[in-house]
């Protein structure tokens, strides 16, 4: 397989604290790949970095070859990389067709002249079609026409997915897409991201402490503790491994 996106080396200092440190993987094309350790252990950090939020401290992130580093956040997602957020961002005065429509007029900010075209004259774009299909894609047709404020808070997280996709991304990072939802909405979304990656050809880097759904749905998972990487492979690979039982899962751990 060939890689979507690579890090190498990369790390990040705040200060006296070194919150990542020597972090290197690739994601290949096709791949859902998972990230998981310890609270504190620099997962939202790394996502930072690779968002463009935060500017490495050292090493490099090549994006389909390119060499990205220390792209802004706005260079890296015309690029082809859209997240989600643990916390749900979404317009919740406007319905749901109307912020999966505004996600995607985001996709075209860079270019002011469209984005002004696109608001006085809502020229027909092809936007609200776009917004109707995603919305069929994520089961939230029957909701279309709700506010967001009105969802139930598994509801608002599904949105927060499709208004990602609505920027027409080849990479998706999220950032913990399943917390604070019950079984059945924790179901919904493993089944999502898996069409994700096998009806749009989208690949997913995926952040999240549910390890059921981690291990459901991942081709391989990485590990990290303190900053630094401590195993990658598949999940049967990770669950048997040592050092990530000691660091994170415990010798209790079940994962039927």
């Amino acid at each position: 397989m060939t890689a979507r996106m690579e890090l190498r080396n990369i790390s990040r200092r705040f200060g006296g604290l070194q919150a990542v440190a020597d972090v290197s993987f690739s994601l290949q094309q096709g791949e859902i790949l998972g990230v998981i350790g310890p609270n504190g252990a620099g997962k939202t950090t790394l996502f930072n970095l690779i968002a463009g939020i935060h500017r490495p401290s050292g090493g490099q992130v090549f994006y389909d070859g390119a060499d990205v580093t220390g792209k802004s956040s706005d260079a890296i997602a015309r690029l082809g990389m859209a997240r989600t957020f643990q916390a749900v961002h979404a317009f919740k005065a406007e319905t749901v067709r109307e912020n999966l429509r505004r996600a995607g007029v985001l996709r075209r900010s860079h270019d002011p002249l469209a984005h002004l075209r696109h608001w006085l004259r809502r020229e027909a774009d092809g936007l609200a079609a776009e917004a109707e299909a995603v919305a069929a894609f994520t089961g939230l047709s029957a909701v279309v026409d709700n506010r967001a404020g009105g969802l139930s808070y598994g509801q608002q997280k599904i949105l927060g997915i499709g208004m990602a996709m609505m920027q027409l991304p080849q990479l998706v990072l999220m950032d913990e897409p399943a917390a604070g939802l019950n079984p059945s909405e924790k179901q919904l979304v493993a089944e999502l991201i898996r069409r994700m990656r096998d009806e749009r050809q989208m690949e997913v880097l995926v952040v999240e402490h549910d390890m059921r759904l981690i291990i459901g749905i991942c081709d391989r998972i990485l590990v990290i503790n303190q900053g630094r990487p401590i195993a990658i492979g598949t999940p049967a690979v990770i669950q048997a491994d040592p050092s990530v039982i000691d660091a994170y899962l415990g010798v209790d751990y079940e994962f039927a």
